[in-house]
């Protein structure tokens, strides 16, 4: 059986890299910096392939011919830290995932590296605006959206799994534009988003496998919140 590890586990991306590699039948270790797992993992129920450990408490063993994922996206301090290369020294294969604002912290060799935009769907970071939208959080702290596109997080996920063994810098696109998903939250006008200055690697399509009223639904429906709750045009159709 395939076994992969992944760092952050509990993060957006990093949940969604679990749950696929697992509809995949891979055996999974989700390490993270907490020591108890969050509530969402009860969406994956009863499942033997997977495996929960904080990362203080894993005996840093990484069984031959294991796989690595590395979703640097969801947590700019592991490019500060010393988990991320910890993990690849110990690894046959890596799969590190960034956004485009992000550099990698090392080479990659004896893997693949992949970029992607915003990522949207259940759980997304109020640091991101579509979340910020969706839930009337007013903040003003930055964002940090990449409004060179869109994706569905779980296609997202299941794209990049897809790629296990391959070696390449690769960068998604989704089938839809951010500016798109931004007017259909709102009435407001496009606001001027910072664009990433480098788009690193092959272009990949990510099929959607929902519309964008669909996603937002699901995001809608995972804060507790119903339509016509918010002042947000979208939430009154």
């Amino acid at each position: 059986m395939n076994h992969a590890y992944v760092y952050p586990a509990q993060g957006f991306l990093g949940f969604e890299l679990c749950t696929a590699l697992l509809e995949e039948g891979w055996e999974v270790t989700a390490l993270d910096s907490g020591r108890e797992m969050g509530d969402h993992w009860m969406e994956i129920g009863r499942n033997a392939n997977l495996h929960w450990t904080s990362y203080a408490e894993w005996d840093q063993v990484v069984p031959s011919g294991s796989h690595v994922y590395l979703p640097y996206y969801d947590q700019e301090d592991l490019i500060k830290g010393k988990e991320g290369e910890t993990l690849m020294g110990k690894a046959a294969y890596t799969i590190r995932v960034f956004s485009h604002f992000q550099d990698p912290p090392s080479q990659n060799p004896g893997g693949a590296d992949i970029y992607v935009p915003t990522l949207i769907g259940p759980r997304q970071p109020e640091s991101y605006l579509f979340a910020r939208l969706l839930k009337d959080v007013h903040e003003d702290e930055p964002v940090q959206d990449d409004p060179t596109g869109v994706i569905y997080v779980k296609d997202a996920a299941r794209k990049i799994v897809s790629f296990a063994g391959g070696k390449a810098v690769l960068h998604l696109k989704g089938e839809a534009g951010w500016s798109e998903a931004w007017s259909l939250l709102t009435e407001a006008g496009i606001p001027q988003m910072e664009a990433p200055k480098i788009i690193r690697g092959k272009e990949v399509s990510v099929t959607a496998s929902k519309n964008l009223e669909g996603i937002f639904d699901e995001q809608l429906k995972e804060a507790g919140i119903k339509k016509g709750k918010n002042s947000f045009p979208y939430s009154e159709r």
